[in-house]
């Protein structure tokens, strides 16, 4: 009963299911417990060793290639996000929350002089990046491409270079900057 109890506990938190076991033969299908998806992710998990691994055996030039592809893909999934958003204001409030979706615990907030503040308090590939600082680069894209030419994004603080965060300064791009 003690098990059962901390089960259910679990249940009711989202971390663990009960399932039922096939099994042939009469009788009622014995019932069991697994971890939900939630529950998973408790646990370590080493992506970023295959996805490095993975990188590691490609050239310079196919690591640049497949990270410009992968940008591209998240440009169009991020733009159709972003696309009932009214003003820059919106979108940027829109972007922190689909980056804080992806891992990276981001937020934004009012800067001086009509700027938004982006910022990112975990690095979601961090373990990546270090392997391959393109990937960075790649990120300062992705902002620039997604929030559009009329919009200037600079990057003021970077994990990479022993910031405590990375973040982001956006605002309206003026004839000055181009």
């Amino acid at each position: 009963m003690g098990v059962r109890r901390h089960l259910t506990a679990l249940a009711a938190d989202g971390l663990a299911e009960q399932v039922t076991c096939a099994r042939p033969g009469p009788g009622r299908p014995p019932a069991g417990w697994r971890l939900s998806a939630t529950g998973m992710e408790l646990f370590p998990r080493r992506y970023d060793a295959l996805a490095i691994e993975l990188l590691d055996e490609l050239s310079v030039d196919d690591v640049a290639a497949a990270l410009a592809r992968r940008n591209d893909k998240q440009v169009v999934q991020y733009q159709a996000a972003l696309a009932p958003c009214a003003d820059l204001t919106e979108r940027v409030a829109e972007l922190a929350r689909l980056r804080d979706h992806a891992g990276y615990q981001a937020e934004w907030s009012y800067g001086e002089n009509e700027a938004l503040i982006l910022t990112e308090n975990n690095c979601a590939i961090h373990r990546v990046a270090e392997h391959h600082p393109a990937v960075c680069m790649q990120e300062l894209s992705l902002l620039r491409r997604v929030l559009g030419p009329e919009v200037e994004v600079t990057r003021l603080s970077h994990t990479m270079a022993g910031d405590a965060t990375c973040t982001y300064c956006i605002r309206p791009r003026t004839d000055d900057a181009e």
